[in-house]
């Protein structure tokens, strides 16, 4: 069992995001402050890094879902033991004698309890422990508490963490006010510009874009530009952690030369209205270009293509004319990569040189990475 040192100057993180890009949202975390960053489990990246850290990868890190402070982990094989691991903590460190508290559960593997009987464990194991530590009994609230203790449990190993990030995700991006039939999740938009990794003055373009996430994203990240969430992160509210605002403007970088060359097309004119909205709610508009156009005849004018292509599924659409006939304009253009997301790679024809299998729900996806 360890237990870690909310005053030791380093701290254990776990971060998660989508299943299968940990190891380009980890370069990011690098980036960023932490170290050591590696895939603990799929969908989540488990590192070491400074309190400050924390505030400022909720400013920036525009590919992770949450960051949980890591508070103890240890084998267990008994609810027993998973509750020795809040015995073991001091509770002053983490919740204040008004902040009200939840306890989230994910159990994978084979024991003799459920993940509601870990909730309520450590949920009492708590109340407890503040109980015979400053004599007050933190208030419980299911529905919206000042702090979520989550709780991991895979197999004979469990891990307790406190939720830094809150109740919503970082990936429900505030400037999302128009969204389409099955937009691509922001943090994955962010990871696909990253795989395609173009230099500073090369045209990026999204050529069914929909409402813009994937262009909104490559210019933020290509601008460094500050995340909006749509609520206010919890770690402000987590007494180990002094939230200085310092910690965002030391990571501001300056960007030098010309702004970046990213433009979006779709054809559907709605589609690109409410691109442009989003994209003056994300603060790029000036940096963007959208244009109503056909994937299927316009040319592409591109050194790096990025986009979620259509699957035909939600949308009950025909998909393989619009398959076959973007395959060949990216065929004929001098586009030197194309990263593309799909459920139906095989309508392509087109040989990826790297293929990141992925989920949308219970839908099975690819990223394809094509030089």
């Amino acid at each position: 069992m360890s237990t870690h040192d909310l005053t030791a100057d380093r701290w254990r993180f776990l971060a998660t995001t989508n299943r299968g890009l940990e190891d380009i949202a980890a370069a990011e975390l690098t980036e960023l402050g932490g170290s050591d960053a590696e895939t603990l489990y799929p969908g989540m990246i488990e590192f070491a890094a400074p309190p400050a850290v924390v505030s400022r990868v909720h400013a920036y890190c525009r590919q992770i879902h949450r960051l949980l402070l890591e508070l103890a982990r240890g084998r267990c094989s008994s609810l027993a033991d998973i509750t020795a691991l809040v015995d073991s903590l001091d509770i002053s460190r983490i919740l204040g004698p008004e902040q009200s508290f939840a306890v989230r559960a994910q159990r994978r593997g084979d024991h003799s309890f459920e993940s509601p009987d870990v909730e309520s464990a450590v949920g009492q194991a708590i109340v407890d422990a503040s109980r015979a530590q400053r004599g007050t009994r933190p208030p419980v609230d299911l529905d919206d508490p000042d702090l979520i203790v989550r709780v991991f449990v895979r197999e004979r190993r469990a891990i307790v963490t406190v939720d830094t990030t809150g109740q919503y995700s970082l990936h429900r991006r505030r400037y999302r006010v128009a969204e389409h039939a099955a937009p691509i999740r922001p943090t994955m938009a962010a990871s696909m510009y990253r795989l395609a990794d173009p230099d500073p003055d090369e045209r990026v373009v999204d050529p069914l874009c929909g409402c813009g996430t994937v262009p909104i994203e490559a210019a933020a990240t290509a601008l460094d530009r500050r995340i909006e969430p749509v609520h206010e992160p919890a770690f402000r509210r987590l007494r180990a952690l002094d939230a200085d605002e310092s910690a965002i403007s030391d990571h501001r970088r300056q960007r030098d030369g010309a702004p970046p060359d990213i433009r979006g097309f779709d054809i559907d004119p709605e589609a690109v209205a409410d691109a442009r909205e989003n994209a003056r709610h994300a603060g790029v508009a000036d940096t963007l270009s959208f244009e109503t156009a056909d994937a299927r005849q316009r040319p592409i004018a591109a050194d790096v293509v990025v986009t979620d292509l259509p699957f035909g599924v939600r949308t009950d659409d025909d998909i393989r004319p619009l398959y076959a006939d973007f395959a060949e304009r990216l065929a004929e253009s001098d586009c030197r990569r194309a990263v593309i997301h799909t459920a139906r790679g095989d309508l392509l024809g087109l040989e990826p040189t790297r293929r990141i299998e992925m989920r949308r729900g219970r839908l099975e996806t690819a990223i394809l990475v094509i030089d």
